[in-house]
């Protein structure tokens, strides 16, 4: 079996396994200011590119949470090339953010998250001592 797959290995190519079997993706919402994160299976959810290029296209739609009672939805496409690589991509309600931007941007909805706690404990007069 291990010469088929070495004199045919090229032909086919490998599937993805593992690690790589995902792709993350990090957006932010333009309507709810919120940072979503997704992932792509690379093995289910792609379909073979229109363009004729030999690569692969996925559409994806993410949800925010709802924190604040705001609702949106991101629309990701993402185009591969024949090694399932991002090529390109275009997202609409939001824009993509890079892993670390993701990161940041999660620390700054918990620091307003906190300010905003702080603040309402503060104005709530059931909370004083007496």
């Amino acid at each position: 079996m291990g010469f088929l797959s070495k004199l045919f290995g090229p032909l086919f190519g490998r599937a993805p396994t593992g690690n790589d079997r995902y792709l993350p993706v990090y957006v932010l919402s333009h309507r709810c200011h919120e940072a979503v994160a997704g992932q792509i299976d690379l093995m289910n959810e792609v379909s073979l590119d229109d363009e004729g290029s030999g690569g692969y296209y996925v559409r994806k739609v993410l949800h925010t949470a709802g924190r604040g009672r705001c609702f949106a939805e991101v629309e990701v496409e993402v185009w591969l090339d024949s090694r399932k690589r991002v090529e390109r991509y275009e997202v609409h309600g939001g824009r993509w953010l890079t892993a670390d931007e993701y990161a940041a941007e999660l620390e700054r909805e918990q620091a307003e998250q906190a300010a905003v706690q702080a603040a309402a404990e503060q104005d709530d007069p059931s909370n004083e001592k007496t």
